[in-house]
């Protein structure tokens, strides 16, 4: 008769099964210690896995609202800036040109006009700004500036004005290049596109969009500086008094375009405004939502340690009946 009897050949077979178990078990355990979380959440939630995937789903919304509705702050933070940095300009600039239209010498009249024209350049520049490689003020076509280069709206315009001897003439000739329907500015200087439409934030809900550089109140601007650098322009045929003249109406056109430039900051403002309310919001709800999922899957990491501390015993107990088995001899059974 034998001694091998099927019970002791299956004993280590059954003792493998038990070890692989109790394997799996400690790997579960130590990441729930770790993370607080379970790892079997079907078994915490009875098989009843619909309101975690509720919760789980909108989450995943919120993170995705969230960071759209933080870019769309940041983009309207930087339109704001450079339209503080457009307004700036034009006040300076007006105050330069009321300077020189109230008697300043011809020279000094030669200066403030190019000192408009740079000013022009940088207001041109502040327009041209990014925001994650975006165009902020380009509107759809956010891939390129919104404006052709500074010197190259200021050659445009020699032509237009050739030849005029007269402030008004050139006053009004500018004008119409900017803000006339179908000028220049439509047809040449403007390579923007159409306001894009604002940023989805929630569901159903959009941020406002931004202007784009063809707004008329940029427009305004724009015409008003680049009016007021015609009164640098040696070529221009206008003696001192319509130069000074001309100096006139740049400052009045500047400090006319002031006031529609200030209502497109408090526009951006408001808008800023919502955004960063909406942000706040999305931030308290994400809060909530990672709340409410741990109170469905957390477990508590002190019984999650006590756990492991007693699976890894009961491992370690299997490998050394384990042991004693593969040591077990003829001898020791009789």
């Amino acid at each position: 008769m034998t001694w091998a009897t099927l019970g002791s050949l299956a004993l280590p077979f059954q003792l493998n099964r038990n070890a692989t178990a109790l394997k799996a078990d400690i790997a579960r355990l130590g990441i729930e210690a770790t993370t607080g979380e379970a790892q079997r959440p079907q078994a915490l939630l009875q098989g009843n896995l619909t309101p975690l995937a509720a919760v789980e789903a909108r989450m995943a919304r919120v993170a995705t609202f969230g960071q759209t509705a933080r870019l769309a702050l940041t983009q309207a933070d930087t339109a704001q800036t450079a339209l503080g940095q457009v307004a700036t300009l034009g006040r300076d600039t007006a105050s330069r040109m009321l300077t020189a239209a109230a008697g300043a010498g011809d020279d000094a009249v030669l200066t403030a006009g190019k000192s408009a024209r740079a000013a022009f350049a940088d207001v041109v520049s502040a327009l041209s700004q990014q925001n994650a490689g975006r165009s902020v003020f380009s509107g759809v076509a956010s891939d390129r500036p919104p404006l052709i280069a500074a010197d190259a709206m200021i050659a445009a315009l020699g032509p237009v004005v050739a030849g005029l001897t007269s402030a008004a003439a050139v006053a009004a000739a500018v004008s119409s290049a900017f803000l006339d329907p179908g000028g220049a500015f439509e047809t040449t200087f403007f390579q923007g596109g159409i306001e894009g439409p604002g940023a989805l934030i929630d569901t159903g809900d959009a941020a406002d969009p931004l202007p784009t550089a063809a707004d008329m109140g940029i427009r305004t601007m724009l015409a008003a500086l680049a009016t007021s650098a015609m009164v640098g322009e040696p070529a221009l045929a206008l003696d001192a008094g319509q130069r000074r003249a001309l100096a006139q109406s740049g400052a009045e056109g500047l400090m006319t375009a002031d006031r529609g430039l200030t209502d497109l900051q408090a526009r951006v403002g408001m808008g800023q405004e919502r955004l960063d309310h909406r942000v706040t919001q999305l931030t308290g709800e994400r809060d909530a939502l990672a709340l409410a999922r741990q109170e469905m899957v957390g477990v508590d990491p002190y019984e999650a340690v006590t756990k492991l501390e007693n699976a890894q015993t009961r491992l370690q107990s299997i490998y050394a009946v384990t042991a004693r088995t593969a040591r077990l001899s003829l001898t020791e059974y009789l």
